[in-house]
């Protein structure tokens, strides 16, 4: 590591993320390999294909909450390394406050939703509508937990160690993929699943709280009289880049879901979910390993003024994302439908067409993905985030008309290309001219 002249302690950091990240990546392709396979051995493929429905409409309902977490952690770690410790601890009491606001108003948005009794989806024609009920509250829940996680994430990684973070998570998603296939062999109601998931949801922000506590025994703490509202209003600008990002992956992921739920069988839902399993979300959890690690360092060097070392980490970066789409590529095109259909027991039938499709979109997405997340650490990334929920929305309401007339599900998959180049060139655009700005 020497070519990137770092000192052994920063060194000893990037591997101590880079570890805990990439047993993050680990563990969920692990789980991801077994879960679909087990899900319908325990629960059938019509029931699995209905549970990846259901979870998509709570994850669809969280782009009205807004996510302070990420923007704060930022500006935390930049002031961390500036030694600003007066301005930090003001950031996170401030955002603590912010997260409460915004945990009320998703509650609000949530009774609303329930609320709306004549919204009638293919997929959930055989559900029991009682039943039904009751897993959607037990869903919410389990969401309003995560809501509570922002705080802890950054009161635990705002240091630049995000591993007790990470390995929390790890474990009580292991679990949630372990056990909720595992109640099938018991009982064929659904409502039992979405217990187990608020369950182990409440007791994941709970070990968050603790850990948080652990690190923060003499520093960071929950206050009301550090409230600032200009400040507030700052976090919150700053925090529109990153809910606008969130805004266009739940739109190109949950939307996806919800469009094929609406107007196609379980039977395609679990297709599509499984096909974008292996080749589109493990390819990208996979350079999120690389992403997640460079972007606590980015803000640091950012914060200390260290020009040479970032722009060396920038370099390597992009030559490591080409290196990893060049392999993903290969590996998916001479061996991808054969793992697919051993993965699945040839339950599905995957096309090539399909396949092909979704590995472009991998490429693409990773591609402008990476590229980002120097701008994303340094929280200038506004209108890249601007321009991808405005075409992700878009996209959603132009496969929604062609699936009206009668168009092929295959539809979706190229306008999420055709959107994913545009913004991959606009993105380009922009860090080249931040990079030219700011690093000359």
């Amino acid at each position: 590591m020497n070519f990137l002249n770092i000192t052994i302690h920063r060194f000893r950091g990037i591997y101590k993320n880079f570890l805990s990240f990439f047993s993050i990546f680990s563990i969920q392709t692990i789980t991801q390999i077994f879960f679909p396979p087990a899900m319908i051995f325990a629960w059938g493929i019509e029931s699995f294909g209905i549970w990846i429905f259901i979870l998509s409409i709570p994850s669809l309902l969280t782009i009205f909450n807004i996510n302070f977490s990420s923007a704060s952690r930022s500006e935390m770690s930049i002031n961390y390394e500036k030694k600003n410790f007066v301005y930090l601890n003001k950031i996170f009491q401030n955002t603590f406050f912010l997260v409460l606001l915004s945990s009320l108003f998703f509650f609000l948005i949530w009774i609303i939703a329930l609320s709306f009794n004549k919204i009638n989806f293919k997929t959930l024609e055989n559900v029991n509508p009682e039943e039904l009920k009751i897993i959607f509250l037990f869903l919410f829940l389990s969401t309003h937990c995560l809501i509570f996680d922002q705080i802890f994430y950054c009161g635990i990684s705002y240091k630049g160690d995000a591993s007790n973070y990470n390995y929390n998570t790890i474990f009580f998603d292991t679990l949630i993929k372990i056990l909720i296939p595992a109640s099938g062999l018991f009982t064929e109601n659904l409502v039992y699943p979405s217990l187990i998931f608020l369950i182990l949801s409440a007791f994941k922000t709970f070990f968050l709280f603790v850990i948080f506590k652990k690190k923060n025994k003499e520093n960071l703490n929950f206050k009301i009289n550090l409230i600032d509202f200009k400040l507030c209003i700052k976090i919150f600008k700053l925090s529109l880049s990153y809910q606008l990002d969130n805004i266009s992956f739940i739109i190109r992921n949950n939307g996806l879901i919800m469009l094929i739920g609406s107007f196609f069988s379980p039977m395609l839902v679990g297709l599509i979910s499984t096909a974008r399993t292996l080749f589109y979300f493990l390819p990208i959890r996979f350079m999120n390993i690389i992403d997640n690690t460079i972007f606590y360092e980015f803000s640091k060097m950012y914060g200390n003024d260290d020009t040479p070392s970032l722009m060396k980490f920038f370099k390597y970066h992009i030559y490591v994302n080409i290196t990893v789409i060049a392999v993903f590529t290969t590996l998916s095109v001479f061996f991808g439908k054969f793992i697919y259909n051993y993965w699945t027991n040839n339950e599905y039938v995957l096309s090539n067409i399909l396949m092909f499709l979704i590995i472009a979109d991998a490429i693409v997405f990773n591609s402008f993905n990476s590229l980002e997340t120097f701008i994303k650490s340094i929280n200038k990334f506004f209108y890249s985030a601007l321009l991808k929920s405005c075409l992700a929305i878009l996209t959603v309401i132009l496969t929604f008309a062609l699936f009206t007339t009668g168009y092929s599900f295959l539809s979706y998959f190229v306008l999420s290309i055709i959107s994913s180049i545009i913004i991959f060139i606009f993105i380009l655009i922009l860090t080249i001219k931040i990079l030219n700005k700011n690093y000359k």
